[in-house]
């Protein structure tokens, strides 16, 4: 397969006109039954077909799991102090994570576990994972506290802790309410709720037609970006759009020569279904032949990590 250049920013109409949410908060559960679904639907015949479906039982987890636990509140000063500086009131390296998320976790593994067809490998990392949320929870926080920082860690560990973290933070980004959050003063390629990247974006139908939203790869918010700007440099510049020769119109990679990066955006009017992690995690190619021409990936997808002596060869090649 070749990598085709689809359209420049000067053949690109940006439909974004008119009266539509600027924040639109995640659906709670449904994020990830929707998800757990489009996963199954994307795997037979992708080349990641077995890890898909592994990530679709997280997914389930997830759903089984969302709301059984309450998660802590922001007290009033702390959202006044976000509303007046406009910044996120639920960045993970200010707010001190409550206990509940690991119970969260270990819902999440015990559920793991016991569904049909997983794998050994993975088994044996959700099992080592339930042995330390009991003997040594600190050792689990510390790798957490790496991973929230996007730092080297364990690319087996890392998928499922994220799934747990993904609960926790959407379920208090639903608490926070829209009401709550800061005004933004001009669009930002970070999340609004928790200042985390989005993983990746997508323009939507139906009220709001042509509207393109990045989507929050920690808490599930989806937020206003407008089309034809690149979503890490905020430049317009030469912007240009690609997809897989062949492959479905509704996967297209965003590229921006001014920092040499790109990220993944999808169509609803090409394909209705498409969900930002599951959709990305599935067109892994595009990455592959993104990076094989020398354009480097604005950021990770939350249940694909590499290795620390992977990512230090890859830094040495660029």
């Amino acid at each position: 397969m070749k990598l085709k250049n689809i359209r420049s920013k000067e053949e690109i109409l940006d439909d974004s006109i008119g009266s539509f949410p600027r924040i639109i908060l995640p659906e709670g559960k449904a994020t990830f039954t929707s998800r757990a679904a489009r996963l199954k639907q994307l795997a037979p015949g992708n080349v990641l077909e077995d890890y898909l479906q592994l990530v679709a039982v997280l997914s389930e987890a997830q759903a089984d799991v969302f709301g059984k636990y309450a998660v802590p509140s922001l007290d009033e000063a702390r959202i006044d102090s976000s509303q007046k500086h406009g910044m996120p009131a639920l960045q993970p390296d200010t707010v001190e994570r409550d206990g509940v998320w690991l119970t969260i976790l270990d819902d999440i593994l015990q559920y793991f576990i016991k569904a049909e067809g997983v794998p050994a490998a993975a088994l044996d990392v959700a099992n080592s994972l339930i042995k330390q949320i009991k003997e040594n929870p600190a050792a689990i926080e510390a790798i957490t506290d790496r991973i929230l920082a996007d730092q080297d860690t364990d690319p087996a560990m890392a998928p499922v802790i994220m799934a747990a973290l993904q609960v926790y933070w959407t379920q208090m980004a639903l608490d926070l309410g829209v009401d709550n959050l800061p005004v933004v003063q001009k669009e930002s390629g970070v999340c609004p709720c928790c200042g985390s990247l989005p993983v990746s974006s997508v323009v939507q139908i139906g009220s709001n037609q042509g509207v393109r939203y990045l989507s929050c790869s920690l808490c599930s918010t989806l937020w206003h970006m407008v089309r034809v700007v690149c979503t890490t440099c905020q430049l317009t510049k030469d912007i240009n759009y690609y997809h897989l020769e062949g492959g479905s119109e509704a996967i297209k990679a965003e590229s921006c020569p001014s920092c040499n990066s790109y990220r993944k955006i999808f169509y609803q009017e090409k394909d209705l279904f498409v969900d930002p992690v599951a959709d990305d995690l599935a067109s892994l190619q595009l990455d592959i032949l993104m990076g094989e021409q020398g354009v480097n990936r604005a950021s990770g997808n939350p249940f694909l990590w590499q290795a620390a002596d992977d990512a230090d060869e890859a830094e040495q090649e660029s």
